[in-house]
């Protein structure tokens, strides 16, 4: 299989203060995805897939024992078994790099509640950029010093059950997006809700999901 790596994500390291409202925005997004049951969870596994225009789709295959911060990559021939945030040589600066990028977008609802580092600001209700609706606007956005994307910022637009319907990423918090997609096809894996799908309006752009599998201790 071919890999590609796409790094739309950040995992801070410094502690910040939000305001109350904002935490509670956070929190109900975050418990509407099934956070509470995140800490039943013994072992999670997926494939990333990713298809950018015409191009073959690339995909990464992992395995994730969050208890003991353990990591298997999967592919054909081979896997590769290391701790989360190694980044001792290349390799494993690289795999960890592209594990943070996938795991975020396979679990961002629970983020807003578990990372640091990062200011929340709530607009109220906003019309979402791909389907227009009148969504929910909270942003996302990161401090400048940490993780392998600083400054990035995430606008996300949710529903009236607390889950996201859209989201627009600005690379480095740039005033123009730099990719924006849907959040779609939720499906309940144990307690976790999770979006298998995330397009782009022009849908020359996908993200999903496949092999999903949720086991609890």
């Amino acid at each position: 299989m071919k890999y590609t790596l796409f790094i739309f994500c950040f995992v801070a390291l410094q502690c910040c203060n939000q305001p109350s409202s904002e935490n509670k925005t956070a929190q109900k997004i975050a418990d509407a995805n099934g956070v509470e049951n995140f800490k039943k969870v013994k072992m999670i596994e997926f494939i990333f897939n990713v298809q950018k225009d015409t191009a073959s789709p690339s995909s990464r295959h992992w395995q994730w024992f969050p208890a003991f911060n353990d990591i298997v990559f999967i592919t054909d021939s081979a896997t590769t078994k290391f701790k989360r945030n190694d980044t001792t040589t290349q390799e494993l600066k690289k795999l960890n790099a592209r594990f943070t990028n996938d795991e975020y977008w396979l679990l961002f609802p629970f983020h807003i509640t578990w990372d640091k580092g990062f200011e929340l600001i709530d607009s109220s209700i906003k019309t979402a950029p791909i389907s227009g609706q009148s969504l929910h606007k909270l942003s996302v956005k990161y401090n400048n010093k940490d993780g392998y994307t600083p400054g990035d910022m995430y606008d996300v637009y949710v529903d009236e059950k607390n889950q996201i319907q859209e989201w627009m990423y600005h690379k480095t918090g740039a005033a123009e997006a730099t990719l924006i997609t849907t959040w779609e096809n939720y499906k309940d894996f144990n307690g976790l809700q999770i979006a298998q799908d995330h397009k782009s309006k022009d849908g020359k752009f996908r993200i999903w999901f496949t092999g999903i599998q949720i086991k609890n201790n």
